[in-house]
């Protein structure tokens, strides 16, 4: 038996472009490297009010409470769940992909009596069927509704699902773990009362942390419990009296993490929030036409495509995870499979965060194109490269 763990790691260079993590600028990973500070040293606090001021701005919000948990999206998640809702509670859940069917389960998790409003993975949440499902419940405490799904591709829009929620006294939870950073977030206009992302897509910094900002409506929710919340760690009356001006311990906050955070949102910041949205939109533009130039189907309703995140339909009678493969081993290139209902049937092609470019909407394409013959699968040689640069030409003139 070799002994491999005494040898030197010498990770490879690979581009991601799968459904995260995505790639991280190396001002990022050097603002890893800068010396420790103990986490209730003032010149770390600073760092900590850094870090939140620019979420506020990235969600538009003006929630005090507006933090990054020591956790990955899933903690946060968790974290919404266990702290708006109490054990006997009614919330419902809007299901149109695998990390919906998560939702849900975890919020049953919390003691929750559970309804879902199942619509089919490809299309975003069916807001009718959605006020059908409130009428049936005469004290629904929470929606839950995933705004990019990442097993899909698809956008759901929130505004009309808000008021919506609010209509029937519900709260409304959202999943921005793909869509924070890029694609818009109006969480106080649109009345999010929590929202919750991670920092390994859009935001452009490694796994990790999870920002999440619960509203004014949540936090009242959460002044009123009856019962603890069932968890120490993620419980945000704890975390409250840490991250305010009290300071008080309540855990160990990974500090090389939360510097790497506040360096990625400072790029954000020099580029412009609404700028990175709008590379997000051109990439994913020149992408998808690439895509469908090379014949291929993408999962995702036209009018519902998340721009981070391409959904690609396998041709029939192919290895999907042949393709994946050789693209990893033959060009460095990382797609992501299938999940749930769409293993071993789909390509999910992440563009998140410094992975955004158009250089890798390139090197993808061509490698598509080098791949798929020898799999059986005729391409036009050049079609999609040249389709994706008319996107590129179109987005820029449409403004």
């Amino acid at each position: 038996m070799t002994q491999s763990y005494l040898n030197e790691f010498k990770p490879p260079q690979r581009v991601l472009m799968g459904p995260g993590p995505s790639s991280v600028h190396p001002r990022v990973l050097q603002a890893m490297t800068l010396p420790i500070l103990g986490h209730l040293d003032p010149q770390f606090f600073q760092v900590m009010d850094d870090v939140c001021d620019m979420l506020r701005l990235v969600l538009h919000t003006e929630n005090f409470m507006t933090v990054p948990l020591s956790s990955t999206g899933t903690g946060a998640m968790e974290a919404a769940c266990a702290n708006v809702l109490e054990r006997g509670d009614v919330a419902i859940v809007c299901r149109n992909g695998f990390f919906g069917v998560r939702l849900a389960d975890i919020a049953q998790r919390c003691g929750a009596e559970v309804f879902v409003v199942d619509s089919p993975w490809g299309k975003p949440v069916d807001v009718k069927a959605l006020e059908r499902e409130l009428k049936k419940h005469p004290k629904v405490k929470m929606v839950g509704v995933v705004h990019g799904e990442t097993s899909t591709g698809v956008l759901t829009p929130l505004p009309e699902i808000t008021a919506l929620a609010h209509r029937y006294g519900a709260l409304v939870v959202v999943d921005a773990v793909t869509t924070l950073g890029g694609h818009e977030m109006q969480m106080d206009q649109w009345g999010v009362d929590v929202v919750y992302g991670a920092t390994q897509k859009c935001l452009g910094a490694p796994p990790g942390l999870a920002p999440i900002s619960f509203g004014p409506r949540a936090m009242e929710v959460l002044k009123a419990r009856k019962s603890d919340v069932q968890s120490f760690y993620f419980n945000m009356k704890g975390l409250e009296t840490y991250w305010n001006e009290t300071r008080a311990y309540h855990h160990t906050s990974p500090i090389s993490m939360t510097y790497a955070l506040r360096e990625s949102l400072r790029m954000m910041m020099e580029e412009g929030i609404d700028r990175r949205i709008r590379r997000h939109a051109r990439v994913a533009a020149a992408l998808r036409a690439g895509l469908e130039a090379l014949g291929l189907q993408l999962l995702a309703d036209p009018g519902y495509r998340l721009n981070p995140l391409t959904t690609v339909v396998a041709p029939t009678g192919m290895e999907e995870t042949a393709v994946r493969k050789r693209l990893l081993q033959e060009h460095s290139l990382e797609i992501g499979g299938g999940l749930g209902d769409l293993k071993g049937k789909v390509w999910r092609i992440g563009l998140m965060g410094e992975s955004a470019r158009e250089i890798n909407v390139f090197a993808l394409l061509s490698g598509l194109e080098q791949i798929l013959p020898t799999l059986g699968y005729e391409v036009a040689c050049g079609a999609s490269l040249s389709a994706a640069q008319r996107a590129l030409v179109e987005f820029d003139a449409a403004g």
